[in-house]
């Protein structure tokens, strides 16, 4: 089993072709070990050889290349010259170097050892969320352990720092419609089973307020970011997002509105409609809708799910993202504060996979090995740049 200095240390070699044959052996093997493993290692991959394609481009010159067609041109009339020239300068190199060496030679070794970014960043994330009850009552939910939960005098779920499972209660016994609110803080991802069985993943930032039972049409409401698997009943289901609706029967899907004036919609499964204001779209499988309240429309378009759902299962696919987006993941993820150095560093693409079961540092340091972007830690704040 690798340590994750171990693996940052294969990597980096592997990059720069200085793994030795038991190495290679020793990384292959861990590689082999396990299908995450495997997607793991093919993705740093992936991020490598993007930045070295990227790199050629950026590096480029079709003047330059011209010029140097013209200097290997003149370069064989020269080298008869310089010839003889080098040879006494390769020995004149040799004798200074030698004198140097003897007059500075030191039998204690220098062990300088290098900090790797999971040692400045060992951030892991914690959860710890807080639900409102419809009395005004606050609990933290910040412990393993399951609790009960009663609202008014009436027991309705049971949960703990990472989920919460609402019981069935007859509708009779409540007179009143109670809602709860669940709000997630930065660092944090929640999950909850609705009292009609639908389950709901919460993201970091994000408020979530529902019935405690169902009465007819079920309503939720939604700040943040929720992905929503829902239980076939019959009736609808609507999560509003501010003034906008998104409205299913029974289907799976994401819903993202941090920001009020959009929302972004991905539907994995099921069918969906998306309004806002008098505009309405229906949704397909694989289709995502992004509503812009700034535009007046609602854009529809095929995308890969699997890019905008995957954060559910404790990973973020990306493909060809800036690294801001990137970043704005890992913000949520560990309750960190992100300042970019260099404006120009939030533009640069990657494709890859970072897991939140790592510490914040391992996910850095892949994203250091692969590219010229510099992280430095002051008073809590990562700091982004390029290597000057």
């Amino acid at each position: 089993m690798l340590s994750e200095e171990e693996f940052i240390e294969l990597c980096s070699k592997y990059k720069t072709h200085e793994l030795t044959e038991a190495e290679y052996r020793k990384l292959r093997m861990w590689v082999d070990g396990s299908e995450e493993n495997y997607r793991f290692f093919s993705n740093y991959v992936k991020l490598y050889k993007a930045e070295m394609r990227a790199e050629t481009y950026r590096q480029a010159d079709p003047s330059k290349g011209w010029q140097a067609i013209e200097r290997k041109r003149k370069a064989y009339r020269l080298r008869q010259r310089l010839y003889r020239v080098v040879i006494a300068a390769c020995l004149l190199t040799a004798v200074i170097l030698g004198a140097f060496y003897f007059n500075s030679y030191d039998e204690t070794p220098v062990v300088e050892k290098s900090v790797t970014l999971a040692e400045v960043f060992p951030d892991l994330p914690k959860n710890k969320v807080t639900l409102t009850l419809s009395s005004g009552q606050q609990i933290v939910l910040d412990k393993d352990s399951v609790q009960a939960i009663s609202d008014n005098g009436l027991a309705i779920a049971s949960g703990s720092n990472t989920s919460l499972n609402y019981q069935k209660v007859a509708a009779n016994d409540v007179s009143v419609p109670q809602y709860n609110t669940v709000t997630v803080p930065e660092g944090s991802t929640f999950t909850l089973t609705l009292s009609d069985g639908t389950q709901v993943t919460l993201n970091s930032s994000s408020v979530f307020r529902y019935p405690v039972t169902f009465k007819g049409d079920r309503c939720v409401e939604l700040i943040g970011e929720a992905y929503f698997d829902v239980t076939h009943d019959g009736t609808s289901f609507v999560v509003k997002v501010d003034n906008k609706e998104v409205e299913v029967l029974g289907t799976s899907f994401n819903v993202s509105g941090y920001s009020k004036k959009s929302m972004i919609t991905t539907l994995v499964k099921g069918k969906v409609e998306v309004k806002s204001g008098g505009r309405r779209r229906l949704l397909l499988p694989g289709e995502q809708a992004t509503v812009d309240d700034e535009k007046g429309v609602i854009d529809i378009a095929s995308v890969d799910t699997e890019l905008y759902t995957s954060w559910v299962s404790g990973k973020y696919d990306f493909t060809e993202t800036p690294l801001s987006k990137i970043l704005r993941q890992l913000e949520l993820w560990y309750g960190v504060r992100i300042v970019y150095k260099d404006p120009q560093v939030r533009d640069l693409h990657f494709d890859g996979t970072v897991f939140r079961n790592k510490p914040l540092g391992f996910s850095l340091e892949i994203i250091r090995q692969v590219s010229d972007v510099r992280f430095d830690r002051e008073d809590g704040v990562v700091f982004v740049s390029l290597h000057k």
